[in-house]
């Protein structure tokens, strides 16, 4: 279990990596972006985690506010497994128990929609959204 935790948690960091020095797999976008021309809650992850990668910390919050809350979430994720495969113990952290509360999953939960009405309005206010949902799969085919 711990070693699917360490795995999953590398990808995203790995990817970072990866993507800043040019490497793309083409099929990887956002299905919810991709047909309907909505954006997604977690859109500009992949953006954010990239700026984080070069050092642009302005621009990853930019790109999607919880993308350095995330990325940070990977490290420390990385850090707790790899310790507790190293002294062969479970480590208790406070984080660990705070995450387990539903409340504190609940306030995440809201925080993030919330977020992303803002931005949903906020593109809405510029003339993008209606852009891209005529452009895509979606609109195409309700617009016909």
């Amino acid at each position: 279990m711990r070693w699917g935790i360490l795995g999953f948690s590398y990808t995203p960091i790995l990817g970072t990596y990866f993507y800043n020095r040019n490497y793309r797999i083409g099929f990887l976008v956002c299905p919810i972006r991709h047909f309907t021309g909505i954006p997604c809650p977690t859109c500009g992850m992949t953006r954010s985690f990239m700026a984080i990668g070069r050092g642009n910390l302005s621009q990853a919050v930019a790109e999607n506010l919880f993308g350095p809350i995330l990325f940070a979430g990977f490290v420390i994720v990385i850090v707790h497994v790899t310790l507790e495969l190293l002294t062969k113990h479970k480590i208790t952290a406070l984080y660990c128990q705070l995450l387990r509360v539903r409340k504190v999953q609940i306030l995440f939960l809201i925080t993030v929609l919330i977020y992303h009405s803002f931005r949903l309005y906020h593109i809405s206010q510029t003339g993008e959204l209606s852009m891209t949902f005529t452009k895509s799969s979606l609109g195409q085919l309700l617009l016909q």
